[in-house]
């Protein structure tokens, strides 16, 4: 029984609270929307940039506006939603068997830390095809 109210938890806290959020106070825009410290500051679009509307356009089905607002992230979703449900797996049900997953070669973490300053590096410059980039 606790493992199937684990799985019940995993499975629906990110959905309903996801789904609240979006439902309630909108993709951008209002007093709850969440703005990127980097570009205020700066004037540079980070990684992240345009990930909040990426994922409500997403969520509304607009799958080729979710890929103009922020590629990284939703190319990288299924990857983060694996590593949600590893973690769930392990650190709330309780299951061992997935820690094998976590045994990643070092050169992962340089992949993912060279894409992530590529993306940043290239959304930020002013030139047709990297513009496409920017949200």
């Amino acid at each position: 029984m606790r493992k199937f109210f684990a799985y019940l938890v995993l499975l629906l806290f990110p959905i309903l609270l996801t789904l609240l959020y979006y439902n309630f106070y909108g993709s951008s825009g209002d007093q709850w929307s969440i703005q990127c410290i980097f570009y205020d500051h700066m004037g540079w679009l980070c990684p992240g940039c345009g990930g909040q509307r990426a994922f409500y356009n997403l969520l509304q089905g607009n799958f080729l506006e979710a890929l103009r607002c922020n590629a990284l992230i939703i190319i990288l979703l299924p990857a983060l939603g694996f590593c949600y449900v590893l973690l769930g797996q392990i650190y709330l049900v309780g299951d061992k068997r997935w820690h094998r997953f976590l045994n990643l070669k070092p050169w992962y973490a340089y992949f993912i830390l060279i894409v992530l300053l590529l993306f940043f590096i290239l959304r930020n410059i002013p030139v047709y095809p990297f513009t496409l980039l920017a949200p």
